[in-house]
């Protein structure tokens, strides 16, 4: 499974996609991005955005109600 497969897999709520960067000089470059209720994410790697929407979805949790 690809890279893009399994963030897909992990995070069903988003939408993923990927950018490539050329240049004349050098080797092109993939950027990966993840859009979710109008807040867009892009990383270098899986990794990279797996990290950032973590933090972004524990910033958009409810928070507990302690009873």
């Amino acid at each position: 499974m690809d890279d893009l497969s399994q963030l897909r897999a992990e995070y069903p709520a988003w939408r993923f996609g990927t950018v490539w960067a050329t240049a004349a000089s050098g080797p092109d470059k993939r950027r990966l991005w993840a859009s979710r209720d109008g807040i867009l994410l892009t990383a270098w790697n899986a990794a990279g955005l797996r990290t950032q929407i973590a933090h972004e979805e524990r910033q958009t949790e409810p928070p507990v109600r302690l009873s």
